[in-house]
C-alpha cells in the first residue's frame, strides 16, 4: 500500500497519461488497456462467428467494470495511508 501513497505523490497530477480517474495509473491498468485494445483489434478481425463476437463484446465491456472496481480499492489503499 506504501506503493501507492508514493506514486500518487511522484506522478503528475495534471497528466492524463500518468493517471485514471484521478489515480497512478500502475501495471494494473496498463494491462486492462492492452488487454481492451487485443480485444478491439480481434473483433475487428473478419471470420469471426457471431456468438464468439458476443463473447468477446461482453468481456471488452467487463474489463470497464473490473477497472472501476480497482480503482474503487486504490483509491481506499490512498486513504488508509495518507490517514497514518
Amino acid at each position: 500500500m506504501g506503493v501507492y501513497y508514493s506514486n500518487n505523490k511522484s506522478y503528475p497530477r495534471n497528466n492524463t497519461k500518468y493517471r485514471v480517474n484521478n489515480f497512478p495509473k500502475d501495471s494494473y491498468h496498463i494491462a486492462m488497456n492492452a488487454h481492451r485494445t487485443r480485444l478491439k483489434n480481434v473483433l475487428r478481425s473478419p471470420g469471426i462467428d457471431q456468438m464468439e463476437k458476443a463473447l468477446l463484446k461482453q468481456r471488452y465491456s467487463n474489463l470497464a467494470a473490473g477497472q472501476k472496481g480497482y480503482c474503487v480499492k486504490q483509491g481506499k489503499a490512498l486513504q488508509m495511508n495518507s490517514e497514518k
